[in-house]
């Protein structure tokens, strides 16, 4: 069986308005951000890539830690990890590729698209980018870096990608068979615990149907709510297991 690790590398305060659809207030709220690492297969598997220093100057960051060094933690070597499963192309899923050079990056053909097409340009899009990093697939699509998936897809056996889309346009999450039963790596399809729990999207979305039919697969899929692990909540040190500062035992 697998076993899963939230490794935070970082934090941020905000305000509710901001992740919480028509949500009026502006009570603070703190988003942790991870990248999830997945071990007991044939090899190690990395969920999203993180983001490196020219996003924490820009976006108020606190607390960075290069999410590669907490892989390194792990006592994992970023050159034994051959696939990263990159959940979307938001600056903080996808801008710390550069510190995985081993890896393959697996994308849904929806996301590239998008980013790529001609909406992204615009403001409501774009802030949630980081247009060095976008531009970096190009050529690493032409290296056999990227590998452009189109839907549901099984990565290793037990562990699966799922195409859900809605707060962008291809985003897909991650479940894995471990002893606890099926967890669910939702990624930003929840930011935090109330999005899935209570069926309130986050504000940011491409397309809103989807989003609260993402919310549908994520209960189906993990079948317990015990097992679902949102993508920015500070909860899922409550709920899971802290072996160390920034280290979170899921599974």
């Amino acid at each position: 069986m697998y076993q899963i690790y939230a490794l935070k590398y970082a934090e941020r305060d905000t305000s509710a308005c901001q992740f919480f659809y028509r949500e009026h207030t502006h009570d603070p709220i703190t988003l942790h951000y991870f990248v999830w690492l997945i071990l007991g297969g044939p090899h190690p598997l990395l969920v999203d890539t993180g983001f490196q220093e020219d996003d924490v100057e820009r976006r108020g960051i606190r607390n960075y830690v290069r999410p590669s060094t907490m892989v390194e933690r792990m006592g994992v070597k970023v050159a034994d990890i051959p696939i990263a499963l990159i959940s979307h192309l938001h600056y903080d899923h996808w801008a710390g590729h550069r510190l995985f050079p081993a890896s393959e990056f697996w994308i849904q053909k929806d996301e590239v698209a998008f980013w790529t097409g001609p909406f992204a340009r615009y403001d409501a899009f774009s802030q949630s980018q980081n247009v060095g990093a976008l531009a970096n697939l190009v050529p690493l699509n032409y290296g056999g870096r990227i590998k452009i998936i189109d839907g549901d897809r099984e990565v290793v056996p037990g562990v699966r990608v799922h195409r859900v889309g809605g707060h962008t346009a291809g985003l897909q999450i991650v479940s894995v068979e471990t002893s606890r039963g099926r967890i669910v790596l939702t990624s930003d399809a929840a930011h935090f615990y109330r999005n899935v729990e209570r069926y309130q999207p986050t504000q940011i979305i491409t397309n809103l149907p989807e989003m609260l039919a993402g919310f549908d697969t994520i209960n189906a899929l993990a079948g317990d709510p015990a097992r679902v692990v949102t993508g920015h909540d500070p909860e899922v040190a409550v709920r899971f297991k802290p072996l160390e500062p920034g280290i979170i035992q899921v599974a």
